[in-house]
């Protein structure tokens, strides 16, 4: 990230106006501090628990003064009525992407999952929420109608991914397992499931709404993580799960070190091999 800001090679962040940052990893956060040299960077404090109300008040918080800031920067005052817009289109994009991204559920596949991947990553680049809904609503129908029809991959060992996000280099380890026999059938890493399953509650109070939501992502920085093994087991039993493979960004620390709870829950509970 901070290659691509200080070299001008992203487009997106050459544009961008704002950069808002989170502590999810040490390195990110360490990190923001010499972007913050070149660029305007605004940084969001997230705490280490999801249970107690300390922690909830902290990131509740935290929203507040992220709008704050949004709003004082562009002069443009952000209304309930505005985030609660923004939170039902945001929803209806969750639910499109799971839709697509569930097609890997189907047995023997109907994709692999360098293709499902490119689309999910790729949906992270898109602005026009209503075109990409739409769109991956529309691919989720077609590919489930051509399996039925008889279009499938040769059966083979399904795998789960878990772990760090992936995107450019990291791609080569979803490549690695598609080339050595077996598909990847799930993600329910940082670019997959993990920020997508649950929605943000639609009635209520919108902050309220927004912190439970995030607070209920099984990101590693969080302790205990219990969030991140229950959403897996529940993917390893609807995917149809052969194995696991836990990937790990090299600055990503809390993930590393989990990758013990992980193993152990993966070979434990439900008795299929795991690698990291």
């Amino acid at each position: 990230s901070y290659g691509f800001g200080k070299t001008d090679k992203c487009p997106y962040f050459y544009f961008s106006d704002l950069v808002v940052g989170e502590t999810t990893c040490d390195g990110k956060k360490k990190m923001y501090e010499y972007m913050a040299e070149f660029k305007a960077v605004h940084v969001m404090q997230l705490p280490n628990s999801a249970s107690d109300d300390a922690s909830r008040a902290l990131w509740k918080s935290e929203i507040l003064r992220l709008q704050k800031v949004v709003e004082d920067r562009f002069g443009t005052p952000i209304t309930e009525a505005a985030l609660r817009e923004a939170i039902i289109l945001k929803n209806r994009e969750r639910r499109a992407l799971a839709n697509f991204y569930r097609v890997g559920q189907l047995n023997p596949p109907a994709l692999s999952g360098s293709d499902i991947l490119k689309v999910v990553y790729g949906a992270t680049f898109r602005f026009d929420k209503a075109a990409l809904i739409d769109e991956l609503n529309d691919m989720a129908d077609r590919v489930r109608l051509q399996w039925q029809e008889g279009k499938r991959l040769a059966a083979r060992p399904r795998i789960l991914i878990t772990g760090c996000p992936i995107g450019g280099a990291a791609e080569k380890v979803v490549k690695a397992i598609e080339d050595n026999g077996g598909w990847v059938v799930g993600f329910e890493n940082c670019t997959g499931a993990k920020a997508t399953e649950r929605c943000v509650e639609e009635t209520g109070d919108v902050y309220d709404a927004l912190t439970d939501k995030y607070l209920a992502i099984g990101c590693s920085c969080i302790s205990p993580n219990d969030q991140r093994l229950s959403m897996l087991s529940q993917m390893v039993d609807e995917y149809q799960a052969d194995g696991v493979v836990d990937v790990i960004l090299q600055a990503c620390h809390t993930y590393a070190v989990e990758s013990l709870a992980i193993k152990r829950h993966v070979r434990q509970q439900h008795d299929i091999p795991y690698i990291a």
